[in-house]
C-alpha cells in the first residue's frame, strides 16, 4: 500500500517554533498572520488564548491603519466588548485606557456590537467624537506600553494552549 505525504510549499511554524525563530513585533506579526485566518474563517477552532492575541493585534491594527473611526466603522468594532477582556488579559493598563475612553462618544458611553447601528452613531456623531478620538490615536501611538512584551508574555504563560 501506498501513502501518499502531501507536498507543501511553505512549511507552517507553530506558536513555539515562531519564538524561537523570531522576537518581539517580528514574533507577534508571524503569530498573527497563523492565528488571524483561522479567526476569521472558523473562530472556533481556536483556544481563548489565542483568540486574545489576534483581538489585541486587530485592535492595534485598526487604529495605525485609520483611528478610531475606522476602528468603529469597520468589524473590528464588533469585537469592542472582547478585545477590553483581551487587553484585561495580557495586562495593558494603558492602551486598555485608552479603548475604554474611546467609547464617550456613543449615548451612555455603550458601543454597540452592530455593526450598522455604529456606523449611523458615526454619522451623527461627527466632529466631537473626532476631537476625542484624536486626543486618544495620539496617546495611543506615543507606545508608552509595550503591547509587544505583554502579548509574548502571555504567549510564554499560556505556551499549552497554542498551537
Amino acid at each position: 500500500m501506498l501513502f501518499w505525504k502531501r507536498k507543501t510549499t511553505k512549511h507552517q511554524l507553530n506558536v513555539a517554533q515562531i519564538l524561537e525563530e523570531k522576537t518581539g513585533q517580528e514574533a507577534i506579526i508571524e503569530i498573527d498572520n497563523l492565528l488571524s485566518p483561522i479567526f476569521y474563517e472558523k473562530p472556533e477552532s481556536l483556544s481563548d488564548e489565542e483568540t486574545v492575541i489576534v483581538l489585541v493585534e486587530e485592535y492595534e491594527r485598526e487604529i495605525n491603519n485609520g483611528g478610531f473611526n475606522q476602528f468603529f466603522y469597520n468589524s473590528a468594532g464588533n469585537d469592542y466588548y472582547e478585545i477590553i477582556d483581551a487587553l484585561k488579559k495580557i495586562g495593558s493598563v494603558i492602551f486598555l485606557d485608552i479603548l475604554e475612553s474611546s467609547s464617550k462618544p456613543f449615548p451612555g458611553s455603550k458601543v454597540p456590537v452592530a455593526r450598522n447601528e455604529r456606523q449611523r452613531m458615526l454619522e451623527e456623531m461627527g466632529d466631537n467624537a473626532e476631537k476625542i478620538w484624536k486626543g486618544l490615536e495620539e496617546k495611543f501611538y506615543k507606545y508608552e506600553e509595550d503591547i509587544t512584551k505583554l502579548l509574548i508574555e502571555y504567549i510564554n504563560k499560556n505556551k499549552e494552549s497554542f498551537r
